[in-house]
């Protein structure tokens, strides 16, 4: 996508973790004590930060790749990290300073919507408890029968139903994963460099522009919305 001819945004949908919130202590806190519970080691908590962005089960299997899981096994590691993470979503997980603001920025203005590989309960609780004045059309995580990232198929679903074509839309997010999901939407592919992994990763999967921080991202968004 040549972004010296940007398009009229008409929406923006946006990663949880890494993108709008710091969550890595309280995801590491949940995934270490299942891990311990299962006799495997646990990770220092800036080894999260390569490991997540596949949702919550495939991190287990990433944090456990020296002793690996049978199947039965990692359903019940699974299910056990989910209990915990669904009892206490939100202990030291915060926004990142600039989001609250951007997003008042933009609410009631466009369209906002969250789609991550987080479990839909857990991004749900988390957004409601963080942003509660923020109004967003639709706030989707990992869900039974739904694919995850970097599959577009929620993404789409979701512009679709807003009547937003996929040209018209920002997709902020902190990962290749991100990257590679805005890409395959045919979205615009924005990097949040000030999340887990950094601008270098973003640039070779795939990002059209990366931002130092939440509030350059907003600003860059000023233009274009107000075409509308």
């Amino acid at each position: 996508m040549d972004m010296k001819q940007a398009p009229t945004l008409r929406a923006v949908v946006f990663d949880l973790d890494g993108t709008l919130v710091d969550s890595l202590a309280d995801i590491a806190s949940a995934v270490n004590a299942a891990l311990a519970a299962h006799g495997r080691h646990p990770h220092p908590l800036e080894s999260y930060n390569t490991m997540i962005g596949w949702g919550l089960k495939q991190l287990l299997v990433t944090a456990s790749a020296d002793q690996p899981f049978s199947e039965q096994e990692l359903e019940g590691a699974y299910h056990q990290v989910l209990t915990t993470y669904r009892t206490n979503p939100v202990v030291e997980t915060r926004a990142y300073d600039g989001v609250s603001q951007m997003l008042a920025d933009l609410n009631g203005r466009v369209p906002l919507g969250v789609f991550s590989n987080k479990e839909d309960g857990i991004t749900k609780a988390i957004v409601a408890t963080l942003f509660p004045n923020i109004v967003f059309e639709a706030v989707f995580g990992a869900r039974p029968g739904k694919p995850h990232k970097p599959d577009p198929t929620v993404l789409l679903e979701m512009l679709q139903a807003w009547g937003v074509e996929p040209s018209c839309c920002a997709y902020l997010g902190d990962s290749d994963v991100d990257m590679v999901t805005a890409g395959r939407a045919s979205v615009v592919a924005c990097g949040a460099a000030w999340g887990f992994r950094g601008e270098e990763e973003l640039r070779k999967a795939g990002a059209n522009v990366v931002f130092s921080d939440p509030l350059s991202f907003g600003s860059w968004l000023e233009p274009l919305l107000e075409r509308n």
